[in-house]
């Protein structure tokens, strides 16, 4: 962060298991990891305890320029940054990114939802190049959009309509995405990811828009680090995902997963 001088930890040269974290502390700055109770985050986890990655030290911005608003709400009294990068601590003393504090949104009945969260465990799914995952707080269920592989779609296609389509035909693939039977299939699949994952129901995705079209930094969509930007993802596919809510409560399919 530009707040903290960049750096806050680093990876160290040699380290053939650091894959996935942004590895321990450098020893210019103190850092500790606040609990997100409404993410259900806490440093008391285990095995690892997670939390909101805060960091303290001569090399942190003191606030910002002319703008005492979020000043405060970045710098507590104390002089603690708060990053909004929700954190894990393993065993080894790095730190592992796994979700942010922000992508967090309450449904219709309450329920707190942490999209990034969702959207990360979702894509393990081999189905997913791309995944967006859509919360409207009138609503008491969510949507994704599913960019899917192009590779898997097309194995999906011929197992579930018999028609066999060339992963490199994005134009066929995108006709065929809009089959209620391949959407079903896809959407099964995250299904499946869900339950491995232990997700509690209202995290489960019960519809998607399943596409071939992916986001892109050109459009806007991505950042240039590859995060989906998530007002301009829903910008793009807001005419659908309205129209995936108007058709009201989801019914329950014969394998008790909701379509």
């Amino acid at each position: 962060m530009t707040e903290n001088a960049a750096v806050i930890c680093k990876t160290w040269t040699g380290d053939s298991t650091s894959s996935g974290t942004v590895g321990p502390p450098q020893a210019i700055a103190e850092v500790k990891l606040v609990d997100v109770p409404s993410m259900n985050y806490t440093s008391e986890d285990k095995p690892f305890p997670r939390g909101e990655l805060c960091v303290r030290g001569p090399q942190c911005i003191t606030g910002y320029y002319k703008d005492e608003k979020n000043t405060r709400e970045t710098i507590d009294e104390e002089g603690w940054s708060h990053t909004g990068d929700v954190a894990t601590l393993d065993g080894n003393g790095r730190f592992k990114i796994i979700d942010r504090v922000k992508n967090i949104m309450k449904l219709a009945q309450g329920e707190y939802v942490a999209l990034e969260k969702l959207e990360n465990t979702y894509s393990a799914s081999p189905a997913v190049a791309q995944l967006y995952v859509h919360g409207d707080p009138l609503q008491s269920y969510l949507l994704a959009v599913v960019v899917a592989d192009p590779i898997y779609l097309s194995d999906a296609v011929e197992s579930v309509i018999g028609t066999k389509i060339m992963p490199t035909d994005l134009e066929a693939l995108e006709k065929v995405c809009k089959d209620q039977r391949v959407n079903e299939k896809i959407l099964d699949l995250l299904g499946n990811e869900a339950q491995k994952n232990g997700l509690k129901g209202f995290e489960m995705i019960r519809r998607i828009h399943l596409t071939v079209d992916p986001f892109t930094i050109e459009e806007g969509a991505m950042t240039p680090t590859l995060k989906i930007r998530r007002k301009d993802a829903y910008k793009k596919h807001k005419a659908v995902l309205e129209e995936l809510y108007s058709k009201g409560e989801p019914t329950t399919s014969k394998t008790g997963y909701k379509l």
